[in-house]
């Protein structure tokens, strides 16, 4: 399975400030782009770039944002999949913070600092900061550093759970 990890900073008022991509075969990840933005142009040479070879699933955590976003500056085109009304549509989608509700529903609190600090290891996460974000932006907030943190929330419920089951269009 190929999945896309992302996670962008800014909105659609203001614009795209951040992006942060991961993509991964079977959570290997294989490349990252950690781009900031400059020029709103560069979002969407980032995104074709990354999403050139279609995903099977696309990650993210609170992922209507990020669907909100990708659905602004990449209209569907020939990439994405077809829901079953029959347009075509980015995804299918697994949302960290959905799955974890699902997992967890005694939690209080699904944001993604919440569930990194309760969740993942902090070696394990300053081991994966230290080899894909740079040094200024090694926290909460930053385009790589989210999408870090998603996909190590991710591979861990991966291990133990077929994360396919969680995937909306």
């Amino acid at each position: 399975m190929t999945e896309v990890i992302i996670d962008f900073e800014g909105c659609r008022r203001k614009g795209i400030r951040q992006i942060g991509i991961i993509q991964s075969q079977d959570l290997n990840i294989i490349k990252t782009w950690d781009v900031d933005i400059i020029d709103q142009k560069d979002i969407r040479s980032t995104l074709m770039e990354a999403l050139r070879i279609r995903p099977s699933v696309i990650i993210a955590h609170n992922s209507q944002v990020e669907k909100n976003l990708l659905r602004e500056y990449m209209p569907y085109q020939n990439l994405g999949s077809q829901n079953g009304n029959g347009r075509l549509c980015w995804g299918p989608w697994i949302d960290t913070k959905e799955v974890y509700g699902l997992l967890y529903p005694k939690i209080k609190n699904y944001a993604l600092v919440n569930l990194t600090s309760t969740f993942i290891h902090e070696e394990e996460l300053t081991r994966k900061l230290k080899s894909y974000c740079e040094a200024g932006k090694r926290k909460p907030h930053f385009a790589m550093y989210d999408a870090l943190c998603t996909y190590l929330l991710i591979k861990r419920i991966a291990s133990v759970v077929d994360i396919t089951k969680f995937a909306r269009d």
